[in-house]
């Protein structure tokens, strides 16, 4: 295992549940992709998708709302009303009777019910093929926004409602989001080690097991790791052995 992929957030909106717990199911085998909400109606959709910012929405076509079924594909120009950069949009469905509607509203894929791992897979690596590398992050403000290479976060501290971003300059920057909402959009490089820490894992250069802190190249502060994650450390310090972590600091020390 090597920690580069990015990690991407995706929403389903079907109102048939075991077709829903299909889909998690067969997507969980995945873990840089995270379920951040189902919705059963268009209103709850859009509400959902506006919110969360999802990079992919798996939905059914025709969904049940009030007795009566009613299209989905309205969904997408709604939200392009008040997003500036649209998820992917793939649509599921039984038959093949919705595909030339799925053309024209811009759908990027349409998967066949009962869903199946091979289809699912393809979509996924299609998706992933067309993302830039996320090396990126972007920070929003209320005057402005500002961004972040992955390279220069060195680690992120929870202070309340907001984060602390620490940079390999020296620097940090602060956004008004929790730590929770970067924890699904940073690359996998990153490893959140305490309910109050993520750090870029290739900059560890001390693992101190019996205090439970870590080291990072460019800050003195020793960072602490919850006992819950200490598997986790090992994993890494495993990886790091078997010369499987790309970047990886060479000058490690384990304690």
């Amino acid at each position: 295992m090597i920690y580069s992929s990015k990690k991407y957030k995706y929403v389903i909106v079907d109102s048939h549940l075991n077709d829903v717990y299909d889909l998690q199911r067969l997507i969980s085998k995945y873990t840089n992709y995270t379920c951040v909400g189902v919705a059963r109606n268009r209103e709850d959709a859009i509400n959902l998708i506006i919110d969360q910012l999802p990079h992919l929405v798996f939905f059914e076509p025709k969904i049940v709302g009030n007795g009566a079924i009613k299209s989905s594909f309205s969904i997408i120009p709604e939200v392009y009303q008040y997003l500036n950069s649209l998820p992917q949009f793939i649509a599921m469905n039984a038959s093949t009777s919705y595909s030339y509607e799925a053309i024209k509203n811009g759908v990027f894929d349409y998967i066949l019910k009962p869903l199946n791992y091979f289809d699912l897979k393809k979509v996924l690596i299609r998706f992933e093929n067309k993302q830039p590398d996320g090396s990126s992050i972007c920070l929003k403000s209320f005057t402005e926004f500002r961004f972040l290479l992955a390279e220069d976060i060195v680690y992120l501290k929870a202070d309340n409602n907001t984060t602390d971003f620490y940079l390999k300059d020296g620097s940090m920057v602060t956004s008004f989001k929790t730590l929770k909402y970067f924890e699904t959009d940073l690359p996998n490089i990153f490893s959140r080690i305490h309910r109050s820490y993520i750090i870029n894992v290739k900059y560890i250069t001390k693992i101190h097991f019996s205090k439970f802190q870590c080291s990072l190249k460019y800050t003195n502060k020793l960072v602490p790791f919850s006992k819950s994650v200490k598997s986790r450390m090992l994993d890494i310090k495993n990886l790091w052995l078997n010369g499987d972590f790309e970047g990886f600091s060479p000058h490690i020390k384990f304690t």
